[in-house]
């Protein structure tokens, strides 16, 4: 059972940017806060995204080789579920190995083949690592 209001949508304050000059599209977080309160999953979402937007400020690439690519992918999929999708493909835009397409692939394998072992808790571990303050989402 879906526990979402209705009339709740994370995803109304985050756009994808338009593609720009041929390059790959970028997406983007806009300005906006996190929704306050709620179900836990909207907390999750919330702090994720928070914490994506710092990773975005420092222009931490955290998903450079496949191995971590990967890492993100069932981190996100595991805590977020589809939900994840827009901030996977936000944190891998870093790389200058992002595309579009395939980052899809890769998102969609991810949710069909997550088993629980990758949890959202390797993706704050890789955005510590990168320089993120944790304390200020926690």
């Amino acid at each position: 059972m879906d526990k979402t209001p209705a009339n709740f949508n994370p995803l109304a304050w985050i756009k994808p940017e338009e593609e720009r000059h041929g390059r790959p599209e970028r997406p983007r977080l806009t300005a906006g806060a996190p929704a306050q309160g709620g179900s836990s999953h909207e907390e999750e979402l919330a702090r994720a995204t928070a914490v994506t937007r710092e990773l975005m400020h420092l222009g931490a690439n955290i998903a450079e080789s496949y191995d971590d690519y990967v890492r993100l992918g069932f981190s996100l999929a595991n805590g977020l579920g589809p939900d994840g999708g827009h901030l996977y493909h936000l944190l891998c835009s870093n790389s200058a190995k992002y595309r579009r397409a395939q980052c899809e692939r890769k998102w969609q394998e991810c949710l069909r083949q997550n088993d629980g072992r990758t949890t959202i808790a390797t993706f704050y571990s890789m955005a510590r690592q990168a320089g993120v303050e944790l304390r200020r989402f926690f």
